[in-house]
């Protein structure tokens, strides 16, 4: 359970501020704002065949933090390898730790605005020296891109199976809290404009292949049919599925801020569907689709076509100790009632990676109210930068 933040009252001689702080701004309430400066982490490892002599590496890199007149500072570890911490006048961290078991790292941080030059020389000087001290005892060196912390810019987003990846992204186009969860559209490089609903990345303007999928691959023929799509705020569905000339589909939504900020920063995928939430062969509710469809099943409407672009598979596979997994399952339950004879039911799964979770929802369809079968394909999503699953259910 998440426990709300504890504040503790502190007085100017507990708490003071760096005389080295960059100058601070009044607010327009008095308070002194100061400018949030991103911090840059480098980090170099150097993977060993056999433990190093401590002592002599660690005398072998002195002259290097001493010319960068960074002051070292030794941890005892009590038997447990080596760890020096050094500190520099310009802001520059430094962790060096030379592990027991033959793994040396080094740890760099240094705030944004930094001489790169310098940075690069002490990294480059560093790499070099290890070499010369450590020749024929390295197995492996790696020296990683620099990571950033704290931007105004998050580029760093993890994929479903938990791999933290980088993106090229160089602006937040939109970013609202809705009553439901955080929106962010973010700019990329190579991906065009990406829809981040609550830290997950959703779609991006390069994602056709996401959207072909979940409407069958090209494969049906919506020519005269009627649709039924849950969420797809984003538009993209819906702005294909208009092409195919259907006679009706209903899009339902509920959350107008989603839409209301892909209208305006996603056009390639939504074109101008959204414009309007009516148009002459489709409608779109701002709703909750749980009483939508509830509402349906009693009507006794039906459609040729339900498109879930809600949520993806849980990565839990304790249905128990998941709410989603019930949602899921509701969803499914309602939306096999109002599915046509012959009709056909569409759906994301997950990463391909994620087998457990993929089998638990593949059980979960076997106990449903109504016998299914299902087939499922899976499909490389650009902005994912993994392999997606996508299921099709039909009625037995």
């Amino acid at each position: 359970m998440n426990q709300p933040p504890q504040h503790f009252p502190c007085t100017t001689s507990e708490l003071e501020l760096s005389t080295d702080s960059p100058p601070a701004a009044s607010s327009r309430h008095g308070r002194r704002l100061y400018p949030i400066m991103a911090v840059l982490h480098y980090t170099l490892d150097f993977k060993l065949r056999a433990p190093a002599d401590v002592s002599a590496t660690v005398h072998g890199l002195q002259s290097i933090f001493q010319e960068q007149e960074m002051t070292e500072n030794v941890h005892n570890l009590y038997g447990h390898g080596y760890l020096a911490t050094f500190v520099g006048k310009n802001g520059r961290f430094a962790i060096l730790r030379m592990h027991s078991h033959g793994l040396v790292t080094f740890d760099l941080q240094c705030l944004e605005g930094d001489d790169v030059a310098q940075v690069d020389n002490l990294l480059n000087a560093l790499e070099k020296k290890l070499k010369a001290l450590l020749d024929g005892n390295i197995q492996r060196i790696k020296r990683l891109p620099v990571l950033i912390r704290g931007s105004d810019v998050d580029r760093y987003w993890p994929t479903a199976d938990g791999r933290l990846m980088e993106y090229d992204i160089d602006e937040v186009v939109y970013e609202k809290d809705s009553a439901y969860q955080n929106i962010k559209i973010l700019h990329s490089r190579q991906f065009g404009n990406i829809l981040i609903l609550n830290g997950d990345v959703n779609l991006a303007e390069s994602d056709l292949p996401y959207t072909q999928a979940i409407m069958g691959s090209g494969k049906e023929h919506y020519a005269g049919k009627e649709v039924l799509i849950l969420g797809g705020g984003d538009g993209g569905i819906l702005h294909e599925a208009v092409k195919l000339k259907p006679k009706m589909i209903t899009m339902v939504e509920i959350d107008e801020l989603v839409i209301d900020g892909c209208r305006k920063h996603m056009r390639k995928t939504c074109g101008n569907v959204l414009d309007n939430l009516k148009g002459d062969c489709y409608e779109v509710l701002v709703q909750d689709c749980v009483p939508v469809l509830k509402k349906f099943a009693e009507q006794g409407r039906t459609f040729d076509y339900v498109i879930n672009d809600l949520t993806a598979v849980p990565i839990s596979t304790a249905p128990e100790e998941d709410s989603t997994w019930e949602f899921l399952r509701l969803i499914l339950d309602l939306s096999i009632r109002v599915l046509r004879p012959g009709g056909k039911y569409f759906t994301q799964g997950n990463c391909v990676n994620l087998t457990d979770a993929l089998r638990e929802y593949e059980k979960l369809l076997g106990r449903l109210s109504c016998k299914v079968d299902f087939s499922k394909e899976v499909v490389c999503v650009p902005s994912y930068m993994e392999l997606w699953v996508f299921y099709t259910i039909w009625k037995k």
